[in-house]
């Protein structure tokens, strides 16, 4: 008898369509390398993805780095490779927004994915804080539930403003991407972890290092990184590395779900 399939858990970061475009094809590769089922898997949104994780629906994970801390039982064993994890505030391109300021922005719709995504909302809010913006006393934010829909709100002036991370506003089609302007980026984050549930083994955990790192090192494993907006690929990580992310309490994401 084989071994039992592992489930890939993936942040809903994007649709659940394009998700699986991204991450089906990763999931096959890995079990083939590791000789066992790899099914990806997703959920409607933030809070229910983290309550079936905590609830140790996942075997493996990849997510954000401050919700990575605020999970129990998972530890980080690799992390995306030489893509800065940083916010980005967008708005239309025609848009008359130029700077960011208490007055141009008072009043205005920003929309987020998600009050916890990291570096689209969390990150974002900090960068205008400190530029004297209380995001959530000064301007009217509003939650999209995925990156798609912020961008695509943003592209067709339904909101003012938007928060994402380069990695999604690069998984659009250029006709959307034509319509949206980048107006300012965050200093960077730690970036992207995978994590596995603490009661995975030591061998099948460096089987999974193994086969994440060396993807570089084939042709087919180079193609699917770049359909995946990944060139450079993995690395190894350890919880030592998003320990300076603080653990919060986070009761909307852990509150129970199906």
């Amino acid at each position: 008898m084989g071994a039992p399939a592992l489930r890939f858990g993936v942040l809903p970061l994007q649709t659940p369509v394009v998700l699986a475009r991204l991450f089906m094809p990763l999931c096959a590769r890995l079990a083939t390398v590791l000789h066992r089922p790899i099914i990806f898997a997703t959920a409607p949104d933030f809070r229910r993805f983290m309550a079936r994780a905590q609830a140790g629906r996942y075997d493996v994970l990849f997510l954000n780095p401050y919700l990575y801390r605020q999970l129990s039982g998972y530890r980080a064993v690799a992390r995306i490779k030489g893509l800065p994890f940083i916010g980005l505030l967008i708005v239309h391109k025609g848009s008359g927004i130029v700077t960011l300021t208490p007055r141009t922005l008072k009043g205005r719709t920003i929309a987020f994915p998600d009050r916890q995504a990291f570096a689209a909302t969390l990150m974002v809010k900090r960068y205008l804080r400190r530029r004297g913006v209380n995001v959530d006393a000064e301007m009217h934010p509003v939650y999209l539930r995925s990156q798609d829909s912020v961008i695509l709100a943003v592209a067709r002036g339904l909101v003012d403003l938007g928060g994402t991370w380069p990695w999604s506003l690069d998984q659009e089609p250029a006709n959307v991407r034509a319509r949206v302007r980048v107006l300012a980026r965050t200093p960077p984050g730690p970036e992207m972890p995978i994590a596995v549930r603490d009661n995975l083994s030591d061998k099948t955990v460096k089987a999974l290092q193994k086969a994440l790192t060396g993807l570089t090192e084939s042709v087919a494993g180079r193609s699917l990184l770049r359909r995946m907006r990944i060139p450079d690929g993995f690395a190894i990580a350890t919880p030592a590395d998003y320990a300076a992310i603080p653990r919060r309490p986070a009761a909307r994401a852990m509150a129970p779900a199906p």
